[in-house]
């Protein structure tokens, strides 16, 4: 006998509270909570759709994980502190094997932020996951996307091109090692939200945003909301010395020029791009030397050209356009 909707969230996503601040939560008609004292609210929302953002073959578990985890990184790219979550599950069934172990991956996603789950919605039709991510950040503190300047150096952290070549191995278009495989089927479903470093880079940094979409779409997010160009030195772009010498054995059936267009535009990487100014630079390598984060400066940021809001790519100071070249992925376009 299937489980009714009332049953269903009450066996499997009905936990007690962790955060003081959660006065009612799952089962009542809203969530109550008390947002903390001089912080500001801050709240993203992601869909996942079965067969688009993730393979028909994926696990309950992981499914869960990577809706947990891509919705969490729009907080780090605030500099939030992550607080609660809702989800809205749309299924077309109510299996109760299949509940179990997508409810088991999505608490374990949560539980390294004390995150609670504080409502919800659950429907039958095609699998679809939405989940939203509610954090605070001290008022008036938050990373944004429209504070950029000219000179500002741009970082990323992290690697690039994991998302992309994860993909590429799910679909079984290239082969990798089993140690490789591991690590890459782990970075697309379980990406680690980077809200550690968006906290401690928050005092340092003008604008930032998470890589999901691809770093050239996200940087143009950068550049159109701040009113600025970037400039991407293409030989600096940091890939993953297990990825990298993969690609120099030929184990990916790719040259370097693939690989690097698919750091460029591959997505799914969900590392933080932010700028520096000047000013702070010296606090910034700091913190990378002292490995108290892990990022690497990619460029700069410039002045526009003809009024418009560009990202250009070079190899030492020579333009360079990667092969198979696009803005990074695009809802109702792709």
């Amino acid at each position: 006998m299937s489980l009714n909707e009332f049953s269903l969230i009450k066996q499997f996503f009905t936990r007690q509270a962790q955060q003081s601040s959660v006065i009612k939560s799952v089962g009542d008609d809203c969530a109550i909570l008390s947002v903390p004292h001089n912080q500001q609210l801050v709240v993203s929302m992601d869909t996942l759709v079965a067969g688009r953002h993730f393979p028909e073959s994926a696990t309950p578990y992981q499914i869960a994980t990577r809706a947990f985890c891509t919705s969490v990184s729009d907080l780090a790219a605030m500099g939030a502190t992550p607080l609660w979550f809702t989800l809205g599950l749309t299924l077309p069934s109510s299996d109760e094997q299949w509940l179990s172990q997508f409810s088991e991956g999505l608490f374990a996603a949560a539980k390294p932020f004390n995150m609670d789950l504080v409502g919800g919605d659950t429907t039958k039709g095609p699998l679809t996951i939405t989940v939203q991510a509610h954090g605070v950040v001290e008022k008036n503190c938050a990373l944004q996307r429209d504070a950029a300047q000219i000179g500002d150096r741009v970082f990323v952290s992290g690697y690039l091109g994991d998302g992309a070549a994860a993909l590429a191995l799910l679909q079984h278009k290239i082969t990798a090692s089993d140690e490789l495989s591991d690590y890459l089927v782990s970075r697309f479903y379980s990406p680690v939200p980077q809200i550690a470093l968006g906290q401690v880079i928050a005092p340092f940094t003008h604008a930032a945003i998470d890589i999901s979409d691809g770093l050239l779409a996200d940087a143009q997010h950068i550049a159109d909301a701040s009113q600025v160009s970037l400039v991407i030195d293409v030989d600096r772009l940091p890939i993953h010395p297990s990825l990298h010498d993969a690609m120099q054995k030929g184990m990916l059936g790719y040259e370097r020029d693939a690989i690097l267009s698919r750091a460029l535009t591959g997505g799914d990487d969900y590392q933080l791009l932010f700028t520096v100014s000047e000013s702070q630079l010296p606090a910034v390598n700091a913190l990378i030397e002292d490995k108290l984060i892990h990022a690497t400066e990619i460029g700069s940021v410039a002045a526009n050209t003809d009024e418009q809001y560009t990202v250009q790519c070079a190899i030492n100071g020579v333009p360079y356009s990667p092969s198979s070249l696009y803005r990074g992925y695009q809802h109702f376009t792709a």
